[in-house]
């Protein structure tokens, strides 16, 4: 116990890294999954997306597409489903906006 008292803090973090060390190569880890450096990567970069969006043509064009054209294809096509239900049924047609 007096030894652990007389090291220095940088001597205290150093043997703490060690054990570390020693806990992960003795397979302390209960999975035994060793981590892919490219697979880290991307979840990282996903994590802090909103630090590397950068504005451009090309993303106006992406957010124009997946948020307004696809949404709005699939509404009519939707509607244009309901449409053929009612004229196959003889039913009058539903107002949708």
């Amino acid at each position: 116990m007096e030894k652990e008292n007389t090291l220095t803090h940088a001597e205290r973090e150093r043997e703490r890294e060690r054990i570390r060390s020693v806990i992960i190569m003795a397979g302390a880890d209960p999975t035994s999954v060793k981590p892919n450096q490219f697979v880290e990567l991307h979840g990282h970069a996903r994590e802090v997306v909103e630090r590397s969006f950068r504005f451009s043509p090309r993303t106006v064009g992406v957010i124009a597409i997946f948020g307004v054209g696809v949404p709005y294809l699939l509404y009519k096509g939707c509607v244009n489903e309901f449409n053929a239900a009612d004229d196959k049924y003889e039913r009058e047609r539903k107002k949708f906006m």
